[in-house]
């Protein structure tokens, strides 16, 4: 049922939306981008994903302040019905960073860049991780034929008191006019834990400012499976 629902609410919003040019954005897929925000705009990233019994809300906050060079501020909202306790829902730890241009302009097939985010333990301690940490990666794209493109990243998560975990994407991304699809793979891996998992998603351009997403996954190695609508939004 939930799944009609976002499937519907996101037939309905593309219906009344003309095309006029793409942003850049960092949802839905887990391969971020290597491209950054140009000085002075701001964008606002926002989705929600549905579990079996886990609902996510996250809002990626991006500021360019010079060129090649963006803050970020990500929150995630967590509402989670197999929780005993009292509360079931609040606010995941806050991640604060920043992403780098490393190698590319607009016109060049390959970029580069860096992304790097400092996870602090504000939660709830249900909802926490607890401990302070260092979440970073190295993000790559090349331009490829036919409005397509492949793009990829390597990254390795750090917490205070945790095991070291490296994180790996690969995504394909294809526009086919207004609308724009991907199909990704993505995992994680440290001592005591291996996760494979796809997903794909579709794209809709609403003009220069405004697009948005939906998108499934599942585990190949896990029981992992949600979906996920979203609207993301350039402000200058």
């Amino acid at each position: 049922m939930k799944i009609k629902l976002l499937f519907t609410l996101f037939i309905l919003s593309t219906c009344f939306s003309d095309l006029y040019s793409q942003i850049s954005t960092d949802r839905p897929n887990q391969t971020e981008s290597p491209f950054t925000l140009p000085m002075g705009h701001i964008q606002i990233e926002t989705g929600i994903s549905i579990e079996d019994s886990q609902s996510n809300i996250t809002t990626l906050f991006r500021i360019g302040i010079i060129n090649g060079i963006e803050i970020r501020l990500n929150s995630n909202y967590l509402m989670n019905d197999n929780i005993t306790v009292l509360k079931k829902s609040s606010f995941s730890d806050f991640e604060v960073g920043a992403k780098f241009k490393i190698w590319g302009e607009s016109n060049d097939k390959t970029k580069i860049g860096f992304l790097t985010h400092l996870s602090i333990p504000t939660a709830p301690e249900v909802f926490s991780n607890n401990e302070y940490g260092l979440l970073s990666r190295v993000l790559i794209s090349h331009d490829l034929k036919n409005d397509s493109q492949i793009g990829y990243n390597l990254g390795y998560n750090k917490y205070s008191n945790y095991n070291g975990e490296l994180i790996y994407t690969i995504e394909y991304g294809r526009s086919l006019g207004s609308f724009g699809v991907f199909f990704e793979l993505f995992g994680n891996e440290s001592s005591n834990n291996s996760s494979l998992n796809f997903d794909s998603g579709i794209i809709y351009l609403i003009d220069n400012d405004k697009q948005l997403d939906l998108s499934i996954g599942r585990g190949l190695n896990n029981d992992m499976f949600y979906v996920s609508a979203g609207f993301s939004i350039d402000i200058y």
